[in-house]
């Protein structure tokens, strides 16, 4: 038995029209997404060069795609003859004084070709002409701010961009920093006018001068000692004949002592000198001639006692500073010979003054002696 459909025919035109109609809404959404059906508003615009510029090459603004290149021609003056078209969606924005700017990746990551609007209240008509940023019209406008040009967020367009003013700044160091050097080795070879120039020169003049000055030294120091040394040989010899003066005044002390005693024994010998009938009656006899002379040497040794306890008392008053004296002489002979010392050693070539081993003094101190 045959099987048969009713209505075949017209099931399969209707299978028929409706992959139609899909086909006919398929070509439509594809036109539209391709812009088959939109208007485009041409331009032209002229390059130095086609490089980075090519038919079908995308003209971007702030990220969005307003339009694209259509066709390249080299003129007879050598540059690049450009059509583009801008969209309709976007026609509104190229105004007056609307600019195009070719920016190539300076690490080789290909071009970009952008659209900036201007700032202008006139719509461009169809198939003006637009100026690109590096023409000269383009940077007039640029530098009349009439385009509005949004900042550049590339950060490796901008450390490359301030790589030549770093440059620039090294070269400039560096030259700087050669002058100098060359200025340093004149001066140093004694060929430089300037004040480093007369510093080495008085730096040299002072070196020739030193060994004269440290010969001065030496004998100023050497005629320090000599005077030193007379000087507490006298010394010496003062505190030398001060103690046997001391001596000898112990020795009259002693002597008057004796004779006191022997004035006070009633029979001892002046008791028997001062007798009337003794033998200081017959010195007596001459109008008291030897007694008056006697009297005046015995005045005369009082004086000299007393003369040579004031001689001792200022002594012992003057030891302190005497003793001070030395002493600040001993501490400046030291210095001068650190003095010397550090001028020998230059401490620019052997590391400056040695430390001074301290040195006992063989001597005791002349505030440890008693002068009572």
């Amino acid at each position: 038995m045959k099987f048969k459909i009713k209505y075949a025919d017209q099931i399969v035109g209707l299978f028929i029209v409706v992959a139609i109609v899909l086909f006919a809404v398929i070509v439509v959404l594809v036109g539209l997404n391709q812009r088959w059906f939109a208007k485009d508003y041409s331009f032209k615009t002229s390059f130095p060069s086609a490089s980075g510029v090519a038919p079908g090459t995308s003209i971007m603004m702030k990220g969005f795609v307003v339009g694209k290149i259509d066709r390249i021609t080299l003129n007879s003056e050598n540059s690049v003859d450009t059509l583009f078209h801008i969209y309709d969606t976007f026609y509104d924005k190229v105004r007056e004084y609307s600019i195009l700017e070719l920016t190539v990746s300076p690490i080789g990551l290909g071009s970009q070709l952008l659209f900036h609007p201007g700032r202008g209240e006139r719509l461009l008509e169809e198939g003006e002409f637009i100026p690109t940023a590096d023409s000269a019209a383009g940077k007039a406008i640029i530098e009349q701010e009439l385009v509005e040009i949004p900042p550049k967020d590339d950060t490796i367009t901008r450390l490359l961009a301030n790589v030549n003013p770093l440059l620039e700044n090294l070269n400039k160091t560096v030259v700087t920093v050669n002058r100098t050097l060359t200025e340093v080795n004149r001066a140093l070879a004694g060929q430089s006018t300037g004040p480093l120039g007369n510093i080495v020169n008085d730096a040299s003049a002072a070196a020739a001068q030193l060994p004269r000055t440290v010969n001065r030294v030496d004998d100023i120091v050497a005629d320090v000692q000599t005077r030193t040394a007379g000087l507490l040989d006298q010394i010496s010899s003062l505190l030398a004949a001060v103690q046997g003066m001391t001596g000898d005044i112990g020795s009259i002390t002693s002597n008057l002592a004796a004779t006191t005693e022997a004035i006070r024994d009633p029979t001892g010998l002046v008791s028997k000198l001062f007798d009337p009938k003794g033998s200081i009656k017959t010195f007596l006899d001459d109008d008291n001639v030897l007694y008056k002379r006697v009297m005046s040497i015995i005045s005369e040794i009082e004086a000299s006692v007393r003369s040579l306890q004031g001689i001792v008392t200022g002594l012992n008053g003057e030891m302190p500073k005497i003793a001070a004296v030395l002493n600040e002489t001993r501490t400046a002979i030291q210095q001068a010979q650190d003095v010397l010392e550090g001028v020998k050693n230059n401490p620019l070539i052997r590391g400056g003054v040695p430390e001074r081993a301290t040195q006992e003094t063989l001597y005791g101190s002349m505030r440890e002696g008693s002068f009572e």
